[in-house]
């Protein structure tokens, strides 16, 4: 059964899941630090690496966390902050920078989208003229966003990472009837290659019935990599101009070139991908050089009838419609020579008659 999936696109839709194009997806998330000049320069830099699609995240903090966890000391990136609220408020962009980032994504050609991380940030970007939602793992157990976004029917990319296969089935029932990609995702930061679990992919898009990509957290990309033979409609990485950068996900993200290589190699692998039909054309030239053709090993004088001492197997085989292959020695034997057949020649199909 083939598993697809539409979504709308700036320019009209785009079409996801099995026999298509892997997409790739630059999540630059909050690595824009809260500068619109700096998103901007990642939204180009993953165009021209090969992204598909861009992703932010968007959050209400208040509406999101409680106050004593928005305000508890926060030692990931003190450059940025003491609390998370610190830190959190000091990452959102405002709608108008969303909507003139969504605006540039789309005339450079990628489908933009964003994780909503709670109710307000939902409606916030929806007012910017986000059509796609991420639901990011740790909000896939988050029951009132799902009904909502549920309720408005909205396209969703969801990842799994930290949630059982119970809550997968809860969530899932709710957004039964939404256009659905689903992303496997390990949420350990960065994710162990013993943790990553590949086959999941698979297993997934049979269980669930909707196309299935990967969110990857690994070190380097040959996991995202090997993801994209296995199935993966989509793959999902964490973007960064540079990792040395401060930032909250600047250390587990790809930096431009490492994204170029990861789009280089996957859509090697897409146009390697099928299942062989038999004999291509292109290689007629070495089957007809290099294959054998049934020959004469002595001159077979015409209205001789063919003795298997008379015969060997040699290259070139030739044209295959005119000579006999190395499989039909015993379709000559037997056979009467209609011509002179010279000694270490191939034997002309025509060149032969069965015996009367």
């Amino acid at each position: 059964m083939t598993i697809r999936t539409v979504f709308p696109t700036a320019t009209g839709s785009i079409e996801i899941g099995d026999g298509l194009p892997t997409h790739l997806i630059a999540e630059i998330g909050l690595n824009h630090n809260g500068s619109e000049e700096l998103a901007r320069d990642m939204i180009r830099q993953a165009a021209i690496a090969g992204a598909t699609f861009v992703k932010f995240q968007k959050r209400s903090p208040a509406d999101l966390a409680t106050a004593d966890f928005l305000d508890a000391p926060f030692e990931k990136c003190p450059a940025m902050g003491r609390t998370q609220r610190e830190v959190r408020e000091r990452l959102e962009l405002p709608l108008s920078t969303y909507k003139r980032l969504r605006e540039y994504a789309e005339s450079l050609g990628l489908v933009f989208f964003a994780s909503a991380f709670d109710l307000p940030s939902l409606d916030f970007l929806l007012h910017a003229g986000v059509q796609i939602i991420k639901i990011a793992s740790h909000c896939f157990t988050h029951g009132p966003l799902l009904q909502r976004i549920a309720e408005l029917n909205l396209p969703v990319i969801a990842s799994i990472g930290g949630t059982t296969i119970e809550e997968r089935e809860k969530s899932l029932d709710i957004l039964h009837d939404n256009p659905l990609v689903l992303l496997h995702c390990v949420s350990s930061y960065p994710t162990p290659d013993t943790m990553a679990t590949l086959d999941t992919i698979a297993h997934m898009r049979e269980r669930y019935g909707v196309p299935v990509g990967f969110s990857s957290h690994e070190v380097g990309i040959d996991l995202s990599v090997a993801s994209s033979l296995l199935g993966a409609c989509m793959i999902e990485r964490h973007f960064t101009l540079n990792r040395a950068m401060i930032g909250l996900d600047q250390p587990i993200s790809l930096e431009p070139p490492e994204f170029a290589e990861m789009a280089l190699k996957v859509r090697r692998l897409k146009a390697a991908r099928g299942i062989a039909q038999g004999l291509h054309e292109a290689e007629k030239a070495a089957k007809y050089a290099y294959h054998v053709a049934v020959c004469s090993s002595e001159l077979i004088p015409a209205g001789t009838v063919i003795k298997p001492e008379m015969l060997v197997c040699k290259q070139p085989l030739a044209d295959p419609k005119c000579f006999f292959t190395g499989l039909e020695l015993d379709v000559v034997v037997g056979q009467v020579a209609k011509i002179d057949l010279a000694a270490d020649s191939a034997i002309p199909r025509d060149a032969v008659e069965k015996k009367p």
